[in-house]
Parts: C-alpha cells; sequence; structure tokens
C-alpha cells in the first residue's frame, strides 16, 4: 500500500513522484549495488497500466521509488521487480564479494573500493598493489573453485556487528545491520542484494589491470551471464579475426598471425615513408627552380594529410624569395584537405585573403610566413582554381 506520494524535483529539469509504500520489493542503490527497476500496478484499478519504476533511494529506513506520475496515499499496489537486471546485479555483487575474499589471502591485496560495470560492462575492484600474472591466474582458479563447491550464502543480523560505516542518516536503533556470509569464507557487513549460493555466480573471469592515481591498481572481472557473454562474443571474434588473417582459429596461432601482420605492416610503413620522402625532395627541387625566377609556386597530393606537404616545406622554406608564395594542396572531393601557404608575411597574408575567393569553406590562420586552411569538401573546379590563383 502507498504510504505517501509527493513530488520532487530530480536534477534541475525533470520532475518526478516520490512514492513510499509499507513493503518494498524494488531495492534501492546500496552497497555499490545500482538499483532495481521494476514496474508499480494500482490494484484498484480494473485495467491499470503499471507505473515504471527506473530511479530508487533511500530516506532514513524506507526505500523511496520515483515514479513518473503520482499514487494516491493508501492505493494498494503491487510491485514487480525486473528480475533479469536483478539477478545481474545479484551476479557482480556477489561475485566482488568471492573475489574480495579470496585476495584476502594473497599478500596487499586486500579491497580498497569496487565498481559495478553499467550493463554489460567490466566491474573493478581496487586494490594496493598491481598483482603478477601467476597471481591473477591463482586468484581465478581459486574463484572459480570456490563456485564450483556450491558454498552457501547467509544474511545474519547480529547485534554486535561493525556499524562505523553507517550513513550519517540511518537509523541503526530502528534497523539492522546486516553481515553477508560466504560460508566460512568471509563475512562482511552489506545492504545490496546477493545469492544464495557460489555456484549460481557460474563463472567468474579476470580481466585487465590499471593503475590508478599511481597509489593503487585497478583490477577489472566479470561474473556470471555477463562472464559467460563475454566469453562467448571474445571466441566470435577470435574466430573473425582467424578468417581476416587466414589462421587456424586457436588463439596462439591468431596472435601469432596478427604480430606478423602488424610486423609487415610496420615494414610497410616505413617503405611508404622513405617513398614519400623521395617523391618530397623531387617536388621539392622543382619548386625551388621555380622560386629562383621569382615567382609563384604550386605543389598538389591527392592523399589527404600534412605529411608530404611538411616534407616539402622542409626543403623549400629558405628558398622562397620575397615576394613570392609556395601554395600547397592536398586531399580530393568529399573527404577535403588541407592547404598550406608559405612566404613573407605580407605576401601569405595577400594570397590568403584571395584563397578565401576561390575556396569559400576554407576556415584557417596563420602567422609570419605560413598560413594553413582546412577544406571541408573539394568543389568541382576549386583546385584548378587555386592553382590558377597561385601561379597564374
Amino acid at each position: 500500500m502507498v504510504f505517501w506520494c509527493l513530488s520532487v524535483l530530480v536534477g534541475e529539469y525533470l520532475d518526478k513522484t516520490a512514492t513510499y509504500s509499507d513493503s518494498q520489493l524494488v531495492e534501492r542503490v546500496c552497497g555499490g549495488q545500482p538499483s532495481d527497476y521494476g514496474t508499480i500496478t494500482s490494484l484498484t484499478n480494473s485495467s491499470p497500466d503499471p507505473t515504471p519504476i527506473t530511479f530508487v533511494t533511500r530516506q532514513g529506513l524506507h526505500c523511496v521509488c520515483h515514479s513518473p506520475k503520482p499514487l494516491p496515499p493508501g492505493t494498494p499496489v503491487r510491485q514487480d521487480v525486473d528480475f533479469r537486471r536483478r539477478w545481474d546485479h545479484m551476479q557482480q555483487h556477489t561475485g566482488q564479494h568471492l573475489l574480495s575474499a579470496i585476495m584476502d589471502g594473497y599478500d596487499d591485496l586486500e579491497t580498497l573500493g569496487w565498481g559495478m560495470g553499467a550493463g554489460n560492462d567490466m566491474s573493478y575492484v581496487d586494490v594496493p598493489r598491481k598483482p603478477s600474472d601467476d597471481e591473477m591466474q591463482s586468484i581465478q582458479e581459486n574463484c572459480n573453485a570456490a563456485i564450483r563447491q556450491n558454498i552457501g550464502i547467509t544474511v545474519e543480523t547480529p547485534d554486535n556487528a561493525k556499524s562505523d560505516k553507517l550513513p550519517d542518516d540511518y537509523d541503526k536503533e530502528g534497523g539492522v545491520v546486516r553481515v553477508v556470509k560466504i560460508g566460512n569464507l568471509d563475512a562482511n557487513t552489506c545492504c545490496g542484494t546477493h545469492l544464495r549460493q557460489t555456484s549460481h555466480i557460474s563463472l567468474l573471469l579476470l580481466g585487465s589491470t590499471q593503475s590508478v592515481h599511481s597509489t593503487k591498481c585497478r583490477l577489472f572481472f566479470t561474473a556470471g551471464d555477463r562472464a559467460i557473454n563475454l566469453a562467448t562474443a571474445s571466441i566470435h571474434s577470435v574466430r573473425s579475426i582467424a578468417r581476416l588473417v587466414s589462421s587456424a582459429t586457436t588463439p596462439a596461432e591468431v596472435l601469432a598471425n596478427v604480430s606478423k601482420v602488424k610486423e609487415n605492416a610496420t615494414e610497410l610503413k616505413k617503405s611508404e615513408t622513405k617513398l614519400l620522402t623521395d617523391i618530397a625532395k623531387y617536388e621539392a627541387d622543382r619548386v625551388k627552380a621555380v622560386l629562383s625566377t621569382g615567382m609563384n609556386a604550386f605543389v598538389y597530393r591527392a592523399v589527404q594529410g600534412l605529411d608530404f606537404i611538411n616534407m616539402v616545406v622542409a626543403q623549400v622554406k629558405e628558398a622562397v624569395e620575397e615576394g613570392a608564395v609556395l601554395v600547397l594542396a592536398s586531399g580530393e572531393g568529399t573527404k577535403g584537405g588541407q592547404i598550406v601557404i608559405i612566404g613573407d608575411k605580407d605576401s601569405v597574408e595577400d594570397f590568403a585573403t584571395k584563397i578565401k575567393e576561390v575556396v569559400p569553406e576554407i576556415k584557417g590562420g596563420g602567422k609570419g610566413g605560413r598560413w594553413q586552411g582546412k577544406v571541408i569538401e573539394w568543389r568541382k573546379g576549386e583546385l584548378e582554381a587555386l592553382k590558377k590563383q597561385a601561379i597564374g
């Protein structure tokens, strides 16, 4: 039954309705676990439309559901929880308790904090140091061994439970402090929802690590159906990559072939850079000959980017005579490109103004003897007009 209902402001603009009922199925955010989703349905309406609940908070000892429409106080209601979401959250949360309990058996790997990944993202635990590869393998094996042992999970509310980390607005005298126990393996205070036995976790996989503020290590993990989905997606990805690199599907062979492809790509890039350097030198020699006569010069390359342009500029910038400019352009069609002008300051500024007459959509600027602009799209006739503007 709805006890009270009032209008509240969530965020800055969104008006919601806060509803409190006498019994609660849809749980609020707790223990690092996101709140449940579900619906509230009025039992007094012959054809009721369920009210979606996607935001639940705690006020004192009560769960408060935020709904998009009001429900009159005294209305009998039925609550339905999105159990798929609840089950996923319990698998991640109980998986975290198990992982932390197992890591407590290793030197300096106590859990400092944790976070549950949204959707299918991986969750994480923060620990004081980075575990070694051997430790990671051992921890994962021990976690899954405990899962297979089907250890019972219980919730107790002892009077002497630790309460030093309770929220300031929590009424300890009127409420309880819950202790979640994984057999004889672990006992921790927690207000989240948990599985009944470790076998319900199904599977726990460790992922990568990353440094956090140079003082601790973040270890990513996933559990339950998320872990199974990740493993399935990874197998499909390995198969797809194997086809792309003409490899067998075993991970070791796929890795070897991908490494070979990467090495070949590196060698090809080196060869490309050498050829580009040779072409740039040839083009620079041609440009120098033109500039030595006091005339403007024009260079164009269809490949988008500044690599080739900068190679040419590096070799000819000292050869530009006063009063002359070198105009360099790259790219083609809808891919757009770049324009670079070098020369003395006055000549560059003067020509930059003229460029905008033939390439109206160009955006750019410069300083001293260099001006650079970006062309979003080369329209028909613009390159020819630019060349004509440059060399007449």
